[in-house]
Formats: C-alpha cells, sequence, structure tokens
C-alpha cells in the first residue's frame, strides 16, 4: 500500500470528532426517539393569554413529546419575547440574570458586532427572507431554558423545533427558538451567534421546510458571520479542511460537515451576491437543484458541478483572486506529497462524492502527469502551477476510461487536485515522470496569437471580477469599465504592455474609490483599431 493511500485512510479516521450540534438537526435525526412512546400523553396547558404579552407573563412551551417548561417573560422588544425557565431565573435561586436577557434582546432587535444600526432581526429577514407567523404574534418567542433537561445529549446549545408550529394543543403553537441557559451565561458568543443561527433555521423552515440539511446548515453558519459571530464553534473550519475528502452534501452532523457547508455557503453569497441567498431559501427544490434553479433564474451560466469545482480549487489556492474567497482566512485544504519525480502509478482514492484529494509535488520542472481513475466512477483532475508569480490551472481531460495526462512546462511548484463527482468509483493511481520538450520554442512562455479579451470570471460578481486579455506584440493598451448609459467608470490598465497573458483584477469601486451602484457594466479592451467588449454584472 502506498504512503499516500495509507495517508488518506489516516485523514478520515479523524472526522467523526465531537463537537457542537445543531440542535435542529439533532431533533431531526432522534425525532423517532421522542415519539417511541406516542403522543397518548398529551399534555396540554389550559393557558390562556388574555391581552398582550408584558414582562411578568407565565406561559408554557413544549420541551419534549412528555414535558412542558414553565417559563415567565422577562423581556418584551420590538421583534422578541425572552422567556426563561422559572427554575433558572434569578429570584427563583437561578443565575440568569436581568443583564443576560437584555443583551440577547438588543442584539435580537437592534445591534450586532456586525452593524450597530441592526439587530439579528433586520439582517437576516433582509438576506434570507420573512418570518413565518403559526402563532399569530408578531414577535419571535425566545425561550432560556437547560436544554440537556429535554435533550439527551450534552453539545446542543440550541434549536428551533419545526414540530413546535404544528402541535395538536394550539396554546403550545409558539415560533420559538429555544437557547441554553448555562450557555447563554458561560459563553455570551456562542449563545448569540446561535441565536442568529437557530433564527436562520425559522425562516427558512416557513419558506421551503424540508430543504436538504447541508444547504440549512450552511446558511445557519453564514448568518452567524453576517451577524458578527464567525463560526462560533472553531473547530466546523479546521475540520473540513483536514478532511476534504468529504461529501459537501451528504449531512452526518459532525464538525466538518458544518464547516464545508458553510464555507460553500459563504463563497456563494460572496461571488453571486447576497440576494442569490434569499432565492435559495425561497427555492422550493432542495439541495443541488435548489442551487441550480437560482441560477437558472437569476440567468447565471453556472450548475453545481462548476461551482463546487471553483470552490474546491479555492479551498486549496485561499490567496488566488480568482478561487479563493474571504472566509477561508488565508487556510487551504491539507494536502499530501507525492514521490519524488519521477515516480510510477501510486496509489490513492476519493472515498466519497463531491470530496477531493489533493497532491503536492515537492520540486517543479517539466513534468509529465498520467491519472488513471476507477472506470465506474467520474472524476475531475485539475492540474495548479506557478511559474513565478503567474499561475495556471489546467483540467486535465478525461477519456471514457478515465484516463488522461498532460505536461506543464518550467513551473515552480506543481498541485494535482482530484475530486470525485459519482456515487461509485472512488479509486485513481498518478504516475509522473520528466520530460524533455521537443521543441526549443516549448521552452518559453506561448505568446497569445491574436488580441483576445476574455470571459469575466465570476459573473456575476460580488466583490471582485477577474478580467483576462490577451495581446500577440508588445502595443498600446487601454481596458476600461463603462456602465449601461455609455459612461466611463474607470481606466484599469493604460499604455503600453508586452506580448503576454494579463488578468486584471477589479473591485466594484470607480475612478475615485468609491462603490458603484449594482447593474450591468462593459470592459473594454482597446488595441489600436481593435475594440473588443465583454458584459459583466455586479450585484450586492
Amino acid at each position: 500500500m502506498s504512503a499516500l493511500l495509507i495517508f488518506t485512510l489516516c485523514l478520515i479516521g479523524s472526522v467523526g470528532a465531537e463537537t457542537r450540534v445543531c440542535g435542529t438537526q439533532w431533533l431531526k435525526e432522534h425525532r423517532a426517539d421522542r415519539h417511541q412512546e406516542g403522543r397518548a400523553k398529551e399534555l396540554a396547558p389550559q393557558q390562556q393569554i388574555h391581552g398582550d404579552i408584558e414582562v411578568g407573563t407565565q406561559l408554557q412551551f413544549r420541551g419534549n413529546p412528555f414535558s412542558l417548561v414553565a417559563a415567565t417573560c422577562q423581556y418584551v422588544g420590538e421583534h422578541a419575547y425572552i422567556f426563561v425557565e422559572d427554575k433558572y431565573w434569578d429570584t427563583n435561586g437561578g443565575l440568569v440574570f436581568q443583564n443576560h436577557v437584555d443583551q440577547l434582546g438588543s442584539l435580537f432587535d437592534h445591534a450586532t458586532p456586525a452593524d450597530a444600526a441592526r439587530g439579528i432581526y433586520q439582517i437576516n429577514t433582509e438576506v434570507f427572507g420573512p418570518v413565518p407567523d403559526i402563532d399569530g404574534y408578531e414577535r419571535v418567542f425566545v425561550l432560556v431554558l437547560r436544554v440537556r433537561d429535554y435533550i439527551a445529549t450534552s453539545n446542543v446549545v440550541g434549536f428551533f423545533d419545526p414540530e413546535v408550529p404544528n402541535e395538536a394543543t394550539p396554546a403550545l403553537r409558539l415560533d420559538t427558538i429555544y437557547l441554553d441557559e448555562e450557555t447563554v451565561r458561560r459563553n455570551a458568543y456562542l449563545a448569540q451567534g446561535t441565536l442568529a443561527h437557530e433564527f436562520q433555521h425559522l425562516i427558512h423552515w416557513g419558506q421551503d421546510a424540508d430543504e436538504d440539511s447541508w444547504v440549512d446548515e450552511g446558511l445557519s453558519g453564514y448568518a452567524e458571520l453576517i451577524n458578527g459571530f464567525p463560526e462560533t464553534d472553531p473547530t466546523m473550519v479546521p475540520n473540513f479542511l483536514d478532511n476534504p475528502d468529504l461529501d459537501l452534501t451528504l449531512w452526518l452532523n459532525r464538525a466538518a460537515n458544518y464547516g464545508s457547508s458553510y464555507l460553500f455557503m459563504a463563497m456563494l453569497a460572496e461571488r453571486y451576491g447576497e440576494a442569490l441567498i434569499g432565492q435559495l431559501v425561497a427555492e422550493t427544490r432542495n439541495g443541488i437543484f435548489g442551487i441550480e434553479g437560482i441560477f437558472d433564474r437569476s440567468g447565471i451560466d453556472e450548475d453545481f458541478r462548476s461551482v463546487w469545482g471553483n470552490w474546491v480549487v479555492g479551498n486549496y489556492a485561499p490567496d488566488d483572486p480568482r478561487y479563493g474567497y474571504t472566509v477561508l482566512q488565508g487556510r487551504r485544504v491539507r494536502t499530501f506529497f507525492a514521490p519524488e519525480v519521477p515516480f510510477t502509478p501510486i496509489s490513492g482514492n476519493v472515498t466519497t462524492q463531491w470530496g477531493t484529494s489533493n497532491i503536492q509535488f515537492r520540486v517543479g520542472g517539466n513534468i509529465a502527469v498520467e491519472f488513471a481513475g476507477e472506470e465506474t466512477g467520474r472524476f475531475r483532475v485539475w492540474l495548479y502551477s506557478k511559474q513565478g508569480e503567474a499561475i495556471s490551472l489546467q483540467e486535465l481531460t478525461l477519456d471514457a476510461a478515465n484516463r488522461g495526462e498532460a505536461e506543464v512546462l518550467r513551473v515552480d511548484s506543481l498541485a494535482v487536485i482530484v475530486g470525485r463527482t459519482s456515487p461509485q468509483g472512488k479509486d485513481f493511481t498518478l504516475a509522473a515522470r520528466e520530460v524533455i520538450p521537443t521543441d526549443v520554442a516549448e521552452l518559453v512562455n506561448v505568446q497569445p496569437r491574436t488580441v483576445e479579451l476574455g470571459a469575466v470570471y465570476p459573473n456575476p460578481f460580488n466583490g471582485y471580477a477577474i478580467i483576462p486579455f490577451d495581446v500577440p506584440d508588445a502595443t498600446e493598451v487601454e481596458l476600461s469599465l463603462y456602465n449601461n448609459a455609455g459612461q466611463q467608470v474607470r481606466v484599469l490598465r493604460q499604455g503600453m504592455h508586452g506580448a503576454g497573458r494579463y488578468e486584471v483584477v477589479w473591485n466594484g469601486l470607480d475612478e475615485a474609490g468609491e462603490e458603484v451602484a449594482s447593474g450591468m457594466y462593459q470592459a473594454v479592451l482597446q488595441v489600436g483599431e481593435r475594440r473588443l467588449v465583454r458584459k459583466l454584472s455586479l450585484v450586492k
């Protein structure tokens, strides 16, 4: 067995480390356990609410199928009622105090670390959509209780229970977010981020109750980020980056699942704009089909397979402006090291669909790479190389037998990224040898033959767009941006340029350094008498 294969198996063994678990997902998985005795012991509180709910109002909430939670309202805000389980309130001998409740209320109603002028309610509803109203109250109920008294696990700090609004007892049909009282007291950052997280679940349930878990959880992780609580569980992203051989779409409720889905959704929002996120929540089709549905309606010339491919390349190359994205913060997926070139075929695998394996070569040079994948599988293979400051990404063309070969010349570094897009067929082999170019011209950079203005990427874009162009000879070049009214917005490049390929980044700013409005723009390349135009769309 090769070192590459052994290393892969060791990494996969580390995925199952215990971490914070979203109670909403825990309830989905353990619903049968909670209902094993059925609802014969229906607990029907004889509560009737007369007039408005105010501080001091006492209500009962469903804790689990066989228990009720007695709680009292301790905060009434613009968008939330906050109730605390009676036995944990300070005047009853508990340790939840008024300042704990007021902090949660102010966060939900007024200000977050991300925006001093907007609370969680406003930020989440603007991005994800409206709040469902099952109970008839304009405000959302937030219940602070000791979660482990009602859910048999120690690592749940909050949840939204989608069965509560469907209770047989009308008095229990309350749109409620549950937060653990110990976490509220001891870890405010985690509790407050969880409030944003679970509120997204409530919103999402109201629009698409059966959404795939990986989409729903990824968007709840994104809710933490946009409210100023990125990675409330600091283990989730490192777990995924250490284990990229993981199916993005298969939910196992592990740290790596939370990390991968969060990164993917944050990348979608950064590349295509937050408006797309709201469309995804409202999309009734689920998972991959939902993502492709919103692409179709938004006129985005992408599908899940292509966006996933760009994402996995970005996970390897976080500093590449074409593929990297902000929330990676320079971190990248773990890579395996290939033997010294040349080497005969070594074994590797990608154990799940939509997982990847990343192989780093120790030295550069002139290298021929040979890939052979299991015939029952489907793979995508990229060669990511650097030559000085120049970066190249080449996707390997595979034949019907999943075999392919390519040469990279005069590179300083090389990585092979192997992705699997099929449910079957995980194994592959990789070999490499040194090559001597047969033509002296191959030892220098291949120069473009004509003036070209390449496709803008990403398009539509949110934070930045990359505009590539080629010139075959040294010449005067002007690359400018124009709005739909034909007004020049910015000159990106001007002056003499040598022969070669160029990639220019536009960050959405005009000549004065001000952000331009969302809309359609034109990139115009003027080289002598030639004028080439590409359209690009900025979304915010």
